[in-house]
């Protein structure tokens, strides 16, 4: 079932994160960055942006079928330091949808802006997510 491509533009409700120190103490030591200086490593802006289960929020709102994702790119522009004890908004969109082998893959690019609360932009992702679809007779 494709996609129905009016939901591109489509924009979760901002919402907020704080940056607990216990969190990135524990994020830092997994990827095994140094947990001390209070600094969050770049790719600790793909757990911010999916906090509140925003990821499977915009999928839902997209009628796809979980079981059929991969998480097939992710890029990080950082452009300020996170630290701990910051509160951050996240604002997510789906910025573009495009298919691939006859719809059988489809692929939802979904762009989030992390903003510090005087406004400023703290970093930015993109994010894409493959959704593959059975083969059918048509699609072959």
């Amino acid at each position: 079932m494709a996609i129905d491509r009016r939901h591109l533009g489509y924009t979760l409700p901002t919402f907020d994160v704080t940056v607990e120190p216990e969190r990135l103490a524990e994020f830092a030591a997994a990827i095994g960055a140094d947990a001390g200086s209070g600094l969050a490593p770049p790719t600790f802006m793909k757990a911010i942006e999916g906090e509140h289960g925003s990821s499977r929020a915009i999928l839902e709102a997209l009628n796809v079928d979980l079981r059929r994702v991969l998480h097939a790119e992710q890029q990080f522009d950082y452009l300020v330091p996170i630290v701990a004890g910051e509160r951050l908004s996240v604002s997510r969109s789906v910025t573009d949808l495009y298919e691939k082998k006859n719809g059988v893959m489809e692929f939802i690019v979904i762009e989030s802006v992390i903003s510090k609360q005087d406004g400023s932009i703290a970093g930015r992702s993109r994010q894409v997510v493959l959704v593959r679809h059975p083969v059918t007779a048509t699609a072959a």
